[in-house]
């Protein structure tokens, strides 16, 4: 055979192992799409809750942080194994309701807001869950400034913590909400800052992002909680606040394992529990109005 008709065979074989590989790659591709594809068929329950859910969320507030694949993942598996969700709520108890409570005349009368959470907003939710036959238990925790100077004197925070749970009390009755203290029931400690961030909080914020949070962090406090604080003492508040919610992030993960981050603040609140625990971002669920305690958004 000449070296002409042994390159011409040569080049046709070749293309044929180019096609059969090509083929075979498509073949492949496309089995795998398929895999993935039926991999992320949920059941019935998940999709009508989830479309529930993000039609919720859509009309929560403008830009609203939108529900991640991994709530619809997660509800799915407890679902198909028969297991309750776990869905997270944190109330904030800081100095700004120090404030509130002289507004309305040294007592806590629930704000229109409040009211609408424990009377509309929670039992729609948990309406639509039970309707879907999803299980699940809902933790609410008092949460307590990281900062001796947002912290409110024990009195106002029982009296506060009073009226939430005369809110509470028919969903108590029912067993599936669990309210607690952060501090004193749950971990048993004051929480505390990770060392590595607050040792070098540069590495791991940027220095715009810490401008931003000294600049928001100042207004709160001197205008809303009413503390006299010098920039220095309030730029040393914020890198300790934004290490110990680096650290708590951890600790919500070693305390509940998976849950559902159900936010009272806005989720932009949350970024620097990202810093140690980036994928925390994709467990929140923002369908709660922000902000119930505020006088001024309530009335």
């Amino acid at each position: 055979m000449s070296y002409k008709n042994r390159k011409n065979k040569k080049s046709i074989v070749n293309q044929l192992k180019y096609w059969l590989g090509w083929v075979q790659t498509v073949l492949l591709g496309s089995l795998r799409k398929v895999e993935r594809k039926e991999n992320k068929v949920r059941l019935p329950q998940t999709r009508t809750i989830m479309q529930w859910l993000r039609e919720r969320a859509k009309i929560i507030r403008l830009n609203n942080l939108k529900i991640n694949e991994w709530v619809d993942d997660y509800i799915d598996d407890c679902v198909r194994n028969g297991r309750e969700i776990t869905l997270l709520t944190q109330l904030c108890i800081s100095k700004d309701l120090e404030v509130r409570y002289q507004k309305q005349s040294n007592a806590f009368v629930p704000t229109k807001q409040e009211r609408q959470l424990f009377e509309k907003e929670i039992p729609q939710i948990v309406e639509a869950l039970q309707k879907n036959g999803i299980r699940f238990n809902w933790w609410m925790t008092y949460n307590r400034s990281y900062l001796n100077s947002g912290r409110l004197e024990p009195d106002l925070e029982n009296k506060f913590k009073q009226m939430i749970s005369q809110l509470a009390e028919p969903f108590l009755k029912q067993g599936w909400l669990i309210v607690a203290d952060w501090e004193d029931e749950i971990i048993c400690k004051r929480p505390e800052p990770n060392q590595e961030v607050l040792r070098d909080i540069g590495k791991f914020i940027s220095s715009s992002a810490l401008s931003v949070e000294v600049k928001r962090h100042s207004s709160w406090a001197r205008e809303e909680a009413g503390l006299d604080q010098t920039d220095e003492e309030l730029r040393r508040d914020v890198y300790f606040q934004i290490a110990c919610e680096a650290e708590e992030a951890l600790t919500l993960f070693q305390t509940f394992g998976e849950f559902i981050l159900v936010p009272l603040e806005v989720p932009e609140r949350y970024v620097f529990f990202y810093t140690l625990v980036p994928n925390l971002q994709k467990q929140i669920m923002a369908v709660l109005k922000p902000y119930p305690w505020r006088l001024n958004s309530n009335g």
